[in-house]
């Protein structure tokens, strides 16, 4: 009786210590800053427009310090980097990581996207975070790319930033409860990530996206309150990259699949013949 009862309590340390350690700026900064250099090395070399909306903003409040765009071009992972870097000096913990603590980070941050899935399958559009027709021309290294600089920056303006300003002005200006500074800042970002979506041509999107995109930023929003930024960036990136990569490229199979299905063998015979007749004419 002794034993699983030991068991059950080491268990239980552990799971705390988990949770305690995959907060910590020094685990986030180990966990995120592959997914960084990744994007902004893709970012650098590819030959298209890979850059995420939030990304090109941390670009343009650069240069109002009078920061060239290509010179500031890496300055948003750089601003991550330190300031994490910052936070871990700051908290005098050792610089040491369990990779261990990393994989449990990745496979939550993986599991914590089916909530997302379901209810964009409930809502029948699972592929609104980057529209197939958007990403076609795409290779797996840009989808890749896409999903993971979504995943980082978004978050770090929309849940970071602007919870923990909404929550700083909240309480500390405006003198009210902790609650009252999280909630204001829950729902002032979950507004404005769904009309971020839908910038700079507004009403282009649907009522089904304007709702997903809505609970979207509620979900990451208390994942990011929880669970800390890096799992709510973790969980925004791999949602993005089963979107990008699983769902865009069934759904353009399905597409060419009806085009090829249209144009039958009559249709070509058909084309063969107009082509022989002008030939004819032409003679």
């Amino acid at each position: 009786m002794a034993q699983p009862l030991r068991h059950a309590k080491q268990t239980a340390r552990s799971r705390q210590k988990y949770t305690e350690l995959s907060k910590r700026p020094l685990y986030i900064l180990a966990f995120l800053l592959p997914m960084i250099v990744y994007y902004e090395i893709a970012l650098y070399i590819a030959n298209k427009n890979i850059q995420i909306k939030a990304h090109d903003a941390l670009i343009r409040f650069f240069e109002r310090f009078d920061m060239p765009p290509t010179q500031g071009l890496f300055l948003g992972g750089v601003a991550i980097v330190t300031i994490l870097a910052i936070k871990h000096i700051m908290s005098k913990d050792r610089w040491a990581v369990e990779p261990k603590v990393i994989v449990g980070m990745t496979v939550e941050s993986i599991l914590l996207t089916f909530p997302l899935l379901a209810f964009g399958s409930l809502l029948t559009i699972v592929a609104v975070a980057t529209s197939p027709s958007v990403i076609s021309g795409f290779g797996l290294s840009e989808r890749i790319a896409v999903s993971l600089g979504a995943g980082i920056y978004e978050e770090f303006i929309f849940r970071w930033l602007l919870i923990t300003g909404v929550h700083t002005l909240v309480c500390n200006v405006f003198k009210q409860s902790n609650v009252a500074g999280l909630s204001a800042g829950i729902i002032i970002s979950a507004v404005t990530f769904a009309m971020y979506h839908d910038f700079p041509d507004f009403g282009t999107l649907g009522l089904g996206a304007l709702l997903f995109f809505g609970f979207a930023g509620i979900y990451l929003s208390l994942i990011y309150v929880n669970r800390g930024f890096g799992i709510a960036a973790g969980t925004h990136a791999a949602y993005d990259l089963v979107v990008t990569i699983l769902f865009a490229r069934s759904e353009e199979r399905r597409v060419g699949k009806e085009c090829r299905s249209r144009w039958s063998p009559y249709h070509e015979k058909q084309k063969k013949k107009n082509k022989n007749e002008k030939r004819s004419t032409a003679e």
